[in-house]
């Protein structure tokens, strides 16, 4: 699992059936892995991960300053997806290199 040629450090990936049932399935990913059992057949597929922004800080709260996040991956692998995946049977891999906007 690659964000513009470099392993995603962490985040999540879920799978959504295609059916009526809309069943969804998800997990971690960790240094550009990922690993969970899902039934077989098209799915669309959302990635999701944040990273630190150096120098910038949460200021919510006066008293404590926090590090700042952002999410990175653009919204049409996310809230707005254009990624499927068809399951294939037996656990095969499925590796997504994603492209920035």
């Amino acid at each position: 699992m690659t964000f513009e040629g470099k392993p995603i450090d962490t985040g999540r990936i879920q799978f959504r059936t295609a059916s009526e049932e809309r069943r969804s399935f998800s997990a971690a990913i960790e240094n550009g892995n990922y690993e969970m059992e899902t039934l077989t057949g098209p799915m669309t597929v959302e990635v999701r991960a944040s990273r630190l922004i150096e120098g910038k800080f949460d200021k919510s709260n006066p008293d404590e300053l926090t590090p700042a996040g952002e999410m990175y991956i653009p919204q049409k692998y996310n809230s707005r997806t254009e990624l499927t995946a068809d399951v294939p049977a037996g656990g095969d891999t499925i590796d997504f290199n994603l492209l920035g906007s």
